[in-house]
């Protein structure tokens, strides 16, 4: 017997050394073969359309950035902000918002040119494209990055825009850019009209620009200079007036009392701070990049460069066998999807509700008959202004003596008593010149609207901010909401619309000031912090990226037309039969 034992318990310890050994190399085995299982979970299978959805910045990003700051309002603090303005919820959410929006660096700081991505040697592959699709399938596109040395680049962080059209039928639609952080790129589309559809993918910026745009915004807020005029009797002074100003000289404190939303003058060396009579936007301020940055926003090479495809570009798509379309009113609240719609003959079809076209002056007046409707933002929503006013002719614009691309403005229509008006946002804001009493924050302006049925509010903030570090516009945004969340408790009948950002041309440097990327991040923030609120939406960002248009700041009279359009609806919506 203890023979017998001795040998059972060699055996076992014999065993147990080469169980370790296999476990170990299942370990091994499982480790390597991990990235392809990540690739695999984002193909698109029939059944799994979760990616459907907007995509927050963590579709782009997922890693922690290196030296992020976790207490996002140090910045606000140190630009004159007060500490204790902030509720703990508002505290809670910032912190979530700059974590959402951590965007992938390149491994070191300073990559040459030649180590950075190069579109011109990208081509992008349609998966499964032999394959039959139909209206409603989805598709997905590859693509990975090389640089410039013909080398496949091992990091992501390179910011892309896709659409799919169909330019005979006037059809687009924007795509979802999945970022693998490893120079692998997945794109998602839903197909939602039939015929052939192409596949058009740009790079906007590389990881490289990327990264001296995320600088810029750090540590160059100063990069737009903004100026005050100051006047008592014959005497005048200008002075420099900015967010933030070092403290070389005597400061005017501008700072609303309500909001806490801060802004400095220097203050004039013969006036005093109460004699200041306007704002203007001053200088772009030039020599903002280092080395060989500049070789990282050059068109025709890295800077919103068109990539072509590896073979076909394109996929033919059969009509569903099945029924599609929707037959919903547009309701606020509803979540912002992405595709959130598509063209079809350059009319804007949103995936989640039945929106009515407004193809003449009579139907829009019948929707704004008797209507108060109030459009507060930057130059883009003033354009909503101006359509309005031109394509109705009852809607006369009153004369406030207030230069055209400026404002504020007002227009009546007496007869169906409608009242429209528009008034710019507070600073910063890169207008000409304003008058000092009309800049006025939006969150103000919302606190003095009665609200009700009849009241009807439009509200854009992007563009002026993108020079700026994001949590400016992150506190800007928390301001208005809580105004807008006080309007709706007043009255829940009010309609409340949110324009979002566009995309637009990047000549020159533009990009240095008012890239996409900005915009992008703006708008992705300005989508989270009001999803679950009662407002509705104008999805101008994928208007612009699938319509067939180049980008502008100011989208042409055809994509403003199909915003007005989503807007009207959701003033007046088409009922269900």
């Amino acid at each position: 017997m203890d023979q017998a034992a001795r040998q059972m318990s060699l055996a076992i310890s014999l065993q147990r050394p080469i169980f370790i050994l296999l476990m170990l190399v299942t370990v091994f085995m499982l480790y390597i073969s991990f990235p392809n299982v990540k690739f695999n979970i984002n193909l698109i299978s029939g059944s799994d359309s979760h990616w459907i959805r907007y995509p927050t910045p963590k579709v782009y990003s997922t890693m922690q950035l290196a030296g992020q700051k976790t207490d996002w309002m140090h910045k606000l603090v140190q630009f004159g902000y007060l500490n204790h303005s902030f509720s703990p919820e508002e505290r809670s959410e910032g912190t979530m918002l700059m974590n959402m929006i951590g965007w992938p660096r390149p491994p070191i700081s300073k990559v040459p040119l030649l180590k950075s991505s190069d579109p011109s040697g990208v081509h992008f592959v349609i998966l499964d494209s032999g394959k039959t699709f139909y209206v409603g399938d989805q598709m997905q596109v590859m693509l990975r990055m090389f640089d410039f040395e013909g080398n496949p680049k091992q990091y992501g962080g390179d910011y892309l825009q896709a659409r799919i059209h169909t330019p005979e039928l006037k059809a687009g639609s924007a795509g979802t850019v999945i970022d693998n952080q490893n120079g692998f790129y997945y794109i998602n589309f839903t197909l939602l009209w039939p015929g052939k559809v192409k596949v058009s993918v740009t790079l906007v910026h590389p990881s490289e620009g990327v990264q001296v745009l995320h600088r810029l915004r750090e540590e160059r807020p100063d990069r737009v200079n903004f100026k005050s005029a100051f006047k008592f009797g014959s005497t005048s002074e200008t002075t420099m007036c900015n967010l933030y100003l070092s403290p070389t000289k005597p400061l005017c404190n501008f700072t609303d009392l309500r909001t806490g939303e801060p802004w400095f003058c220097y203050k004039p060396e013969k006036l005093p701070c109460t004699s200041r009579i306007n704002h203007a936007k001053g200088a772009y301020v030039k020599g903002l990049l280092n080395g060989d940055e500049i070789s990282l926003f050059r068109r025709g090479s890295n800077l919103k460069q068109p990539m072509l495809p590896n073979s076909l570009g394109y996929i033919t798509v059969e009509p569903s066998p099945h029924a599609v379309g929707v037959s919903k009113e547009c309701v606020r609240g509803m979540p912002l999807l992405s595709p959130s719609g598509y063209y079809y003959k350059d009319l804007w079809n949103p995936i989640t509700c039945n929106i009515r076209r407004f193809e003449t002056s009579k139907k829009i007046t019948d929707c704004l008959r008797g209507k108060k409707v109030y459009l507060f933002g930057d130059s883009t929503i003033r354009q909503w202004f101006e359509y309005l006013t031109m394509f109705v002719p009852g809607l006369r614009k009153l004369d406030l003596g207030n230069l055209e691309k400026i404002g504020p403005h007002l227009a009546v229509d007496t007869e169906n008593n409608i009242i429209v008006k528009y008034c710019p946002h507070g600073p910063p804001i890169r207008f000409t010149t304003i008058s000092s009493p009309d800049l006025r924050y939006i969150a103000n302006e919302l606190d003095g609207i009665k609200g009700g049925k009849d009241t009807v509010v439009g509200i854009t903030l992007w563009s002026h901010f993108s020079t700026f570090p994001i949590e400016v516009y992150i506190r800007r945004l928390q301001n208005i909401r809580r105004s807008i969340l006080q309007l709706l408790g007043r009255n829940s009948d009010t309609v409340v619309v949110l324009r979002t950002a566009n995309p637009q041309a990047l000549p020159g440097e533009v990009s240095l000031y008012n890239s996409d990327w900005f915009s992008y991040q703006h708008d992705t923030v300005m989508r989270k912090m009001f999803t679950g609120i009662n407002v509705a939406f104008v999805d101008a960002w994928e208007m612009t990226v699938a319509h067939y248009l180049p980008h502008e700041l100011h989208p042409k009279t055809v994509i403003i037309k199909n915003q007005m359009d989503v807007f009207l609806s959701h003033v007046c919506p088409a009922r269900n039969k």
